[in-house]
This record gives C-alpha cells, structure tokens and sequence, in this order.
C-alpha cells in the first residue's frame, strides 16, 4: 500500500510540475494548447494507440488540467471511468478552480439517481458516475481546504455522499465514506461512527473509522472528536473480526488520539501478533 501511495504521489508531482510549465508559456503557445483541447478525444485515441505512455499521458493531464475546455476533460475522466482505466486524468482538474468545482456539483444536480438505483447489488452506470463525480469533487475541496469558498461546497456536497453511503454495492459505499472524512461537519460524526459500528462490509467498516480521524484536519476541532468517538473507537476496535480493518481503525484512533500503538509496517504486512497487541493498548487507553 505504501508503494502504491508513493508512485501516485511522485506521479501527482510530476503533473503538478507539467501544469506549472504550461502556467508560464507566452499567451499564443497557451492558444495553441487550447485550440488542441477542443478536441480532446482525438488527442486521447492517438496516446490509446500507444498504450499511454507514461510521459505522454502527464503531459496529456497537464494540458487538460490547463486548458478551458472543462466539459470536454470531464467527458474524457467519465470515459475513464466507464473503462476502468486508472490513467488518473482526474488528478489535474483541480486546475480548473472554482469553476470546475461548480461544473461537478452542476453535475451531481443533474443526476437523476432513485432510491431503486442504490438498493441494486450492482451498481448502474449512473449511479457509478454520480459517486466518482461526488468523491472527485470531496478530493478537490481537502485539497483547497483553506480556501474561502471551502465549507459552502462541502455544504453542498454532503447530501450527495450521505445519500450516496446507502448504496448496496459495498465498493462505491467505501468510496463516500472516504470522501466524507474531507467534507463533513460535527453534526456527521454520528453518522460515521455508526458505519464504523454496523456496516456490514468491513472496509467501510475501516473507513469510516479513517474519515472520523481525517475530520481533525479538515472542519471538525480534535477536540470534538475526541471526545464524541472515543466511547465508539473502544467498541469498534473490541469487536472488530477482520484482522486489517482492526489495524486501520487502531491506526485512525492512534492518529486522532496523538497515540502510537501500531506501526505501519505491521498494518502493512497484516502481522496479526502486532495488531492483537495494538488493539489490547489502544483498548486499555479509550476504555479509561
């Protein structure tokens, strides 16, 4: 997992480095990328023919992330979607500021997604749509989380991820409640706590355990925290049967409780004598 996390984030820099590149060009070769981004699809086709090379594609992102043609990248990020190609086209549309958050929450409006659609066992396209969109939205808003416009949005965004989190496929389930330890406020904590507690599917068990850790750094005070979940960080890491999700719900309340009772390394490798241990300190610790 941290290898994992390690390339993304060298790949993220990379983008961000591309994009900082295309900021500084002389207004005419900026119109010259921007004529190029009305037709993104070609562009796409042509790097698909390659197989996506890996300079190619960030170079791809980049220009994406700096032209103007918002809907066009977003058409393109859908594709990727549907196709399950993880090309992380996504991971530059933040350059597209407050207008691109605007246009993704114009697009979650629009979605047309029935109760009959989230109680299917498998997911519909629209309802896998709708979910990407909200999480890529939640990702954007903890990455400008300082900015002013930051809690009107999460505002906005809520009611989607909440009504969302009740889907029954347990993949895009997990997928809010990631995006809810971003955007969500005090008055969600209950909410979080009791999937931490009763989901049937044990890594949204994990995290959502994660997410009420991620609210510290996000809107709600540590403080808060600490206090309205320790009760259920104690019974969740108690009962927890599934060896990794107990790791992670011990790394979440290690986290927010300013505590080390596991290390990485041990959550990595899933070394149960390590985890056992962990949850028998971290049990003597929130039971007080």
């Amino acid at each position: 997992m941290s290898n994992e996390m390690e390339a993304i984030s060298n790949e993220m820099e990379a983008i961000s480095n591309e994009t900082g590149v295309f900021s500084k060009k002389n207004r005419e070769e900026n119109q010259r990328n921007d004529h190029q981004s009305e037709n993104p699809e070609q562009t796409y086709e042509e790097l698909e023919k390659e197989n996506f090379p890996d300079g190619k594609r960030i170079r791809f992102i980049a220009e994406l992330g700096a032209s103007s043609n918002i809907e066009g990248h977003f058409r393109l990020i859908c594709r990727t979607w549907k196709e399950e190609k993880n090309l992380r086209l996504e991971s530059s549309f933040d350059r597209h500021g407050e207008e691109g958050l605007h246009f993704l929450l114009g697009r979650l409006r629009k979605a047309e997604i029935s109760d009959a659609l989230l109680q299917r066992e498998e997911a519909s396209e629209e309802l896998r749509e709708a979910v990407f969109t909200a999480y890529l939205l939640a990702e954007i808003l903890s990455q400008g989380r300082h900015r002013e416009y930051f809690s009107s949005y999460c505002e906005e965004l809520l009611p989607f991820l909440l009504r969302f989190s009740e889907t029954e496929e347990d993949f895009l389930r997990e997928k809010c409640l990631i995006a809810l330890g971003w955007v969500a406020g005090e008055r969600e904590i209950p909410f979080l706590t009791g999937k931490m507690l009763e989901d049937r599917d044990a890594f949204c068990r994990a995290w959502a355990a994660s997410s009420l850790m991620q609210m510290s750094f996000h809107r709600v005070n540590g403080a808060i925290l600490q206090e309205e979940t320790k009760k259920d960080f104690a019974k969740a890491i108690e009962e927890e049967k599934d060896l990794q999700a107990c790791g992670i719900m011990i790394e979440a309340a290690q986290t927010l409780f300013s505590k080390k009772w596991l290390s990485a390394s041990a959550l990595e490798a899933e070394d149960e004598a390590q985890i056992e241990k962990a949850r028998r300190s971290a049990l003597r610790f929130l039971m007080k």
